[in-house]
């Protein structure tokens, strides 16, 4: 493939400066590159031949470039707003777990046990594994402990089922924080989005093949654009991932609610 995925991993695992600088000298080494295969020997000559492209021919690989950009962004932001809900849905359901099983004494005492053994595996190991789209099996023992927990509490009928409600919406809750954090990055949407960018560059090279000087301008221009853009976008491609992750803080704050080992 034209843009390795590997490549294009590491480049998205990189603080938003780093990525912003590989991707402008990728763009700015492409950008030289079209300059002197345009204008100096010994390829200049038989480039020139195509000297006479209008400029609105530009705009055709520069509107997809648009077009692809803000689908992409769409889908980011989006993807953002999702991972920020289920996170704010699962302290939800755990903070009723608490409140329910607040009053039961030691009918209910595991609950609350197992509730933190549940806080404590996912902020302290799943939401590590969640940068590389995988979920953590502690998370899930915990989980599967604490349905135990409320399954087996000798309390009244109404609570129970009331724990159990809110236990299996807790699970429905990490499942979509799961499912969010698997399905990013979409590596066909990014190497689109670089390989028009590529081609933008290709296509303002070609309407400007009379002199050097106003094509490495306009170059410099839409590389400018372009970095800025996709640099920004790809800094929060993945929501539970650095540099900037969605943070398991609204879970740890539950812990000072619960009993201590």
């Amino acid at each position: 493939m034209l843009v390795d995925i590997d490549l294009l991993h590491f480049w998205m695992d990189q603080p938003t400066p780093v990525m912003a600088l590989m991707l402008a000298m990728a763009m700015g080494a492409l950008a030289l590159f079209l300059c002197w295969i345009s204008f100096y020997p010994p390829f200049a000559p038989h480039v020139q031949h195509w000297r006479g492209v209008v400029p609105p021919f530009v705009g055709v690989p520069a509107v997809l470039f648009g077009l692809l950009m803000t689908f992409l962004s769409q889908d980011v932001w989006d993807a953002n707003r999702r991972a920020y809900r289920a996170v704010a849905l699962e302290r939800e359901q755990l903070a009723t777990l608490v409140a329910l099983t607040g009053n039961h004494g030691a009918e209910a005492a595991n609950v609350p046990r197992s509730i933190r053994d549940y806080v404590e595996a996912v902020a302290g190991v799943e939401w590590k594994t969640m940068e590389k789209g995988e979920e953590a099996p502690e998370a899930e023992t915990a989980l599967n402990a604490l349905t135990r927990a409320v399954s087996s509490a000798k309390i009244e009928p109404a609570f129970q089922r009331a724990l159990i409600d809110t236990v299996l919406k807790l699970r429905s809750a990490r499942e979509a924080r799961l499912a969010i954090s698997g399905a990013y990055p979409d590596d066909r949407k990014w190497a689109a989005v670089i390989l028009i960018a590529f081609i933008t560059q290709i296509s303002i090279a070609v309407v400007h093949l009379d002199r050097a000087r106003p094509q490495l301008l306009a170059q410099a221009i839409f590389c400018a654009a372009a970095i800025v853009t996709i640099s920004l976008v790809a800094a929060v491609e993945e929501p539970y991932a650095p540099p900037k992750a969605v943070s398991s803080e609204p879970l740890e704050s539950l812990l000072e609610k619960l009993p201590g080992e």
